[in-house]
């Protein structure tokens, strides 16, 4: 089982909404909610233990101080809002079953009144921009909508924690929706999707838009990083030196 280790209770005057979602494609996740926890000074109130890393580090034949990865609950009080996330989204399903039940029995606790996940929808070469959603309930459809997102269309998956946690939210009568920003490399990070999924998220639970020059930077670094790996790929398929980029 996962250790529930809780620092504090967070004092809400309502309701709260709770965003929750585990690094996917493109760190969009992860960028997405660290990002958001910063910005609005989030605290962590709780913590789940997981089981990682399997393994200890070493430098020179001396053990490094071990330190358990944790899953991270965040409040923002005044706002009536919960952030959940952590450092990586479990592999092993049992584990991940784990993960939703902890935070769904979390989220109930609270009396959340609805539920937020993030994540990356993967598209063509050149595709961009948008924001999809799905959600488990179509009274949330209008709302999504009027922030900026788009429903998906036809039939698909929503894999790992980001899409799980809508069907099981739903088994406990939960309210929750996930926004997938578009991405067309899985193996990049990918901070403007991640911006483009919080200006919707924003919007839907009513707070205040907020400085994301961070983000502007980090996607033109990730834009230089690819312009350089493009040019060494067609200098080495030219059977030249690359010399210096």
């Amino acid at each position: 089982m996962i250790g529930l280790k809780v620092h504090r209770t967070p004092r809400f005057s309502g309701p709260p909404r709770i965003v929750a979602a585990l690094p996917d494609m493109g760190n969009v996740a992860g960028i997405g909610l660290a990002y958001l926890a910063k910005k609005l000074d989030a605290k962590v109130f709780a913590e789940l233990y997981s089981f990682w890393p399997p393994f200890v580090s070493y430098k020179d034949g001396i053990v490094a101080d071990f330190k358990q990865a944790s899953y991270r609950f965040y409040a923002v009080d005044e706002s009536n809002l919960l952030i959940f996330t952590g450092d990586f989204n479990p592999a092993d399903p049992r584990r991940l079953y784990e993960v939703c039940y902890e935070v769904l029995g979390m989220a109930q606790r609270m009396n959340a009144s609805a539920l937020y996940s993030i994540g990356a929808a993967l598209r063509q070469p050149g595709a961009g921009g948008r924001v999809l959603a799905a959600s488990n309930n179509p009274a949330l459809v209008q709302s999504l909508k009027e922030a900026g997102a788009e429903m998906l269309q036809g039939e698909g998956q929503i894999s790992g924690f980001n899409g799980l946690v809508l069907g099981l939210a739903k088994e406990r009568g939960i309210d929750a929706a996930c926004m997938l920003g578009e991405i067309d490399n899985p193996n990049i990070i990918q901070p403007k999707a991640a911006q483009s999924i919080l200006q919707v998220l924003l919007k839907l639970l009513g707070l205040e838009p907020f400085d994301m020059a961070q983000l502007d930077e980090e996607e033109k670094r990730k834009n230089f990083m690819e312009q350089q790996v493009g040019y060494l790929e067609k200098v080495i398929e030219r059977g030249e030196p690359p010399g210096v980029a």
